[in-house]
């Protein structure tokens, strides 16, 4: 056999292996179950108050959200939160190595640092996290207005 006809079969089984794994995986996500929407794995509720609000996250079984990438800004300025209920471990991740993650139910809380909200301020609220099938979600950002409710 020649070298060239060599390399090409070579090439064809090392695309068949990887098709082959491909197929595997594929099927092993499907049958560990089907891939949820972001807003149905990490169902979020907010409560906006004038001095202290608070964010809730249901996060559906066999899925995780990423602590560090969890954020909220009030008009554009980062604000800090503080941790009212959580179930966080840490994990090996294969992209960002050592992590928080949060299972379960995952509750904050965080102070409007304006003296009154007014109807033109936006929180903006981004959350990151994965499935343990070996799917992780975009960063997810969810935007609310005040004036979106009457407080």
């Amino acid at each position: 056999m020649s070298s060239r006809a060599s390399k090409l079969l070579y090439f064809l089984l090392v695309f068949i292996h990887v098709n082959l794994l491909q197929a595997d995986l594929l099927d092993e996500i499907s049958n560990k179950g089907k891939i949820l929407d972001a807003k149905d794995a990490f169902k979020m509720s907010l409560l906006v108050n004038q001095n202290k609000s608070s964010i809730s996250w249901e996060i559906a079984p066999k899925h995780y959200l990423y602590l560090d990438d969890i954020s909220i800004k009030l008009n554009k300025t980062f604000l800090d939160f503080t941790i009212e209920q959580s179930s966080q471990s840490s994990f090996e991740d294969a992209f960002f190595g050592n992590v928080e993650i949060l299972k379960e139910i995952f509750k904050i809380s965080f102070l409007t640092p304006v003296p009154e909200l007014e109807k033109k301020d936006i929180i903006v609220i981004n959350y990151r996290g994965c499935a343990e099938a070996g799917f992780c979600y975009p960063m997810e950002s969810f935007t609310y207005r005040i004036s979106d409710k009457i407080l």
